[in-house]
């Protein structure tokens, strides 16, 4: 059963996608997402905290400002809602339904998942929107998968090596998925420049796929590329068949790769081995 944690679990996401909506607005403008409080971008006016109440104040004001009567997107209460719901989705699994043995390791897992997954969310919005992902975003993924690795070498849940294809690699698994994943993309990124003389993404993506790369164990990471580059092409082709996109459009990475990530984070392993078990190949 959820519970009362449960509860408080779907508060804290609803909260913390309060704060996400400040990251998304605020980032891309490089304005300071401390200071000044929150305010009404309309009428520049302090919000007091009753406007400030996740999921509530905006149903309560009606999608408007009290203030100035400006309307508020609905992107701020579905990004509260939506990180509510990712923030329960993760503490049922990683915690009541998980496999860990340890108590402990349980709700590690749970705070690691549910704060990268709150960073993807801000990219995902920023990088739709502005075609850019802030390096701080990128930079809290890659320390907060070192971190979590960090804990579980040691509680004696991982290792200080990585078996690759049989192969012991002398590296906490977080530091070869970014190596290996930051590394792909970069040489994408180059060979892309040398071929075509110019370059098939930018830096924030090949910083998010080191941050992909140390959440996710290598294989998984790997899958969540894969799975953007399918997605990107179906959306791709799609936009350009209804014509809202030309071939010469660009369509940001991004959020096809936090999709993805976040797609193989939860059903990695098994997405991996149903097409092992399918090709008849066997997982080392």
């Amino acid at each position: 059963m959820i519970g009362i944690i449960g509860v408080f679990v779907f508060l804290l996401g609803a909260a913390t996608g309060s704060f996400l909506n400040v990251c998304i607005w605020r980032m891309p403008r490089e304005e300071s997402i401390v200071h000044p409080g929150s305010h009404c971008t309309r009428c520049n006016t302090s919000l007091s905290a009753a406007d400030n109440i996740p999921l509530i104040s905006f149903l309560l004001l009606r999608g408007k400002c009290r203030y100035c009567g400006a309307p508020i997107s609905p992107r701020y209460f579905a990004i509260e809602l939506l990180t509510a719901v990712y923030f329960l989705f993760t503490y049922y699994w990683f915690v009541i339904a998980g496999s860990f043995t340890s108590d402990a390791m349980r709700y590690i897992a749970f705070a690691d998942a549910a704060l990268f997954g709150a960073a993807m969310i801000a990219i995902f919005f920023i990088d739709l929107e502005h075609f850019i992902i802030p390096d701080e975003l990128n930079i809290f993924g890659i320390v907060l998968g070192l971190v979590a690795n960090g804990i579980a070498i040691a509680t004696g849940n991982a290792g200080w090596t990585t078996n690759i294809l049989g192969f012991q690699i002398p590296l906490p698994a977080s530091i070869v998925g970014i190596l290996v994943c930051g590394g792909v993309f970069l040489l994408i990124t180059v060979a892309s420049y040398f071929a075509f003389k110019k370059d098939a993404m930018g830096g924030g993506d090949i910083k998010l796929a080191a941050a992909v790369g140390a959440n996710l164990a290598l294989g998984p990471a790997l899958l969540s590329f894969f799975l953007a580059v399918v997605m990107g092409s179906i959306i791709g082709v799609a936009l350009i068949l209804s014509r809202k996109k030309s071939r010469k459009d660009y369509l940001p990475f991004g959020p096809m790769m936090v999709a993805g990530a976040l797609i193989a984070m939860f059903y990695g392993q098994e997405l991996i081995r149903a097409w092992m078990n399918y090709s008849g190949l066997s997982i080392v």
